[in-house]
């Protein structure tokens, strides 16, 4: 693995490139476990800093991806899906909806969520946290919040492996209306990587999603954290 530090090219893109390479090729299949940053910053004669930076861009361009604890192994193709289905529609379809429950509990709404859902300072809010989980690893990290006055009686079990909008609509009748999202870049640190297992600093997209009744009142919001790794979005206009 050789690069030419006489070049006016950066020597984390060419480190970047040298590595995708191996990776477009074949040399390095998919699954293969990258030799570590401290190997290759040897390998190579530069910093960790510089590798660090080449495998990032590596990560972002959907080549490779981290594992917490693991390593970096070469990514398989990306999954496909459409960018409206993400919304979660309500649907009479009987199937499971894999989903890991990390906690659901009842409390005040700080300022930020009051005001999102359009409550009285620490009006009561159910908080829910859970992974959705596809073909057996976590994909997203969901932090959803619903009023409580809108959901009484909600239970742990009622939205275990379930959507939120099916339990609004079967279990309390809401007619919902509009759901609104927003969707950024985030670097995952801290419980997000944990959860998601993600090293740390490694790019996700941060899902902001408000859901309206018939009526214009804010009945969800969500915030999710979704790896990039292992899916693309996209969406179609037809004409």
């Amino acid at each position: 693995m050789q690069i030419d530090k006489k070049l006016h090219i950066p020597l984390y893109r060419q480190v970047e490139q040298v590595l995708e390479e191996k990776v477009k090729s074949g040399e390095w299949p998919i699954g293969h476990q990258l030799p570590t940053e401290q190997e290759l910053a040897h390998l190579f004669a530069v910093s960790t800093i510089t590798v660090k930076r080449a495998i990032l861009e590596l990560v972002n361009k959907g080549y490779v991806y981290r594992q917490r604890g693991k390593g970096t192994f070469v990514a398989g193709p990306r999954k496909e899906q459409n960018l409206i289905s993400f919304i979660s529609l309500p649907t009479t379809e009987q199937k499971e909806h894999p989903h890991e429950l990390i906690s659901f509990a009842i409390e005040g709404a700080d300022g930020e969520v009051a005001r999102k859902l359009s409550l009285e300072a620490d009006g009561a809010v159910i908080k829910i946290k859970r992974l959705k989980i596809e073909y057996g690893e976590p994909m997203a990290l969901e932090y959803t919040y619903l009023p409580y006055a809108k959901c009484p009686e909600l239970t742990a079990n009622d939205i275990n492996n379930e959507l939120v909008y099916n339990i609004l609509q079967r279990k309390y009748q809401v007619v919902l209306g509009r759901a609104k999202m927003f969707i950024r870049p985030y670097i995952a640190q801290g419980e997000i990587a944990e959860y998601l297992q993600i090293e740390a600093g490694t790019p996700v997209f941060e899902w902001e999603r408000f859901t309206y009744t018939k009526q214009e009142e804010v009945i969800e919001y969500s915030t999710f954290y979704v790896r990039q790794d292992k899916e693309t979005y996209y969406t179609e206009v037809y004409f």
